[in-house]
C-alpha cells in the first residue's frame, strides 16, 4: 500500500463532510461541525501513529497503512447519527472503494479496513485482531486530558459565581473516574502510558484549583445568604 493513501483518505473526508453539520449535539457546541468530525479523526490517527511507534508489534507497513487510514474514515458517518455511526461510516467507506478503482487496487485488505471501520465502537468487546485493539484505544484517548477539562466545564453555567467551585467538584467527582474506567477499556500498554500522563494532569489540575479555592469550600455546597442566615449571632 502506497502511504499517499493516507493523503486521499483525508481528503477524501474533508470532501464527504465539508458543509454538513449535525443536529444532536447540545452541550458542546463545536461538535455540530464537519470540522469536528475531521479534527477528531485527525487526532485518533495521530494517536494510533504514536502507539504502533512505541509498541514492540510485528505489523507490516501495509498494516500500519491500514490501521491510519481506518482511524481517519472511522467517523465519517457519525456526521449523519451517532448511533450505529460505525456501519454507516462502513457503508460510506465501502462505497469510496467502489467509486474509485485505483484506490481499491491500492489495498490489498479491503474486507479488513471495512472490519475496523465497522467494529471501532465496541470498546468493551474482546478483539484478537491487534489493528483493531489500536483502532480502539486511539480512539478512546482522544479528547481526554486538556480538552476534558474544557468538555466539564460546558456542563456548568459559566455566569454563576460558583463556577470554579463546581467545577473543581465535578472534576474530582466524575472526570478523574472517567479516566480510571479509561483504563479498562484500553489493550495496549502504551495507550495505559499515555492515559496515566493525561490522568496525571486531569489530577494536578484539579489539586491546584482546589489549593486556589481554599477557604471557599463552603460556598460551593450552600449560599451566601443561607450561610449568613446560619450564622446570625
Amino acid at each position: 500500500m502506497e502511504k499517499n493513501i493516507l493523503d486521499e483518505g483525508k481528503q477524501f473526508l474533508i470532501t464527504y463532510l465539508k458543509d454538513k453539520s449535525m443536529d444532536y449535539e447540545t452541550i458542546h457546541p463545536w461538535r455540530n461541525s464537519w470540522e469536528f468530525v475531521v479534527l477528531h479523526s485527525f487526532r485518533v490517527e495521530g494517536y494510533v501513529k504514536k502507539i504502533l511507534e512505541k509498541e514492540y508489534h510485528d505489523l507490516t507497513n501495509d498494516e500500519i497503512l491500514l490501521t491510519r487510514l481506518a482511524a481517519v474514515l472511522h467517523d465519517v458517518g457519525r456526521i449523519h447519527k451517532r448511533e450505529g455511526h460505525a456501519l454507516i461510516s462502513k457503508e460510506i467507506v465501502c462505497n469510496w472503494l467502489e467509486s474509485n478503482k485505483e484506490i481499491r487496487e491500492n489495498i490489498e485488505e479491503k474486507h479488513r479496513l471495512l472490519t475496523l471501520v465497522e467494529k471501532h465502537s465496541n470498546k468493551e468487546e474482546h478483539e484478537d485482531d491487534y489493528c483493531l485493539q489500536v483502532l480502539r484505544d486511539a480512539d478512546v484517548l482522544d479528547e481526554i486530558g486538556v480538552m476534558s477539562i474544557f468538555m466539564c466545564s460546558n456542563w456548568l453555567d459559566r455566569s454563576n459565581p460558583y463556577f470554579f467551585n463546581q467545577l473543581q467538584d465535578r472534576i474530582e467527582n466524575f472526570e478523574i473516574g472517567f479516566c480510571e474506567d479509561g483504563y479498562k477499556l484500553l489493550n495496549t500498554q502504551t495507550a495505559k502510558l499515555i492515559l496515566d500522563e493525561k490522568a496525571t494532569f486531569v489530577t494536578n489540575f484539579n489539586n491546584r484549583l482546589k489549593d486556589e479555592l481554599f477557604g471557599t469550600e463552603i460556598f460551593g455546597q450552600i449560599s451566601i445568604d443561607g450561610y449568613l442566615n446560619n450564622n446570625v449571632y
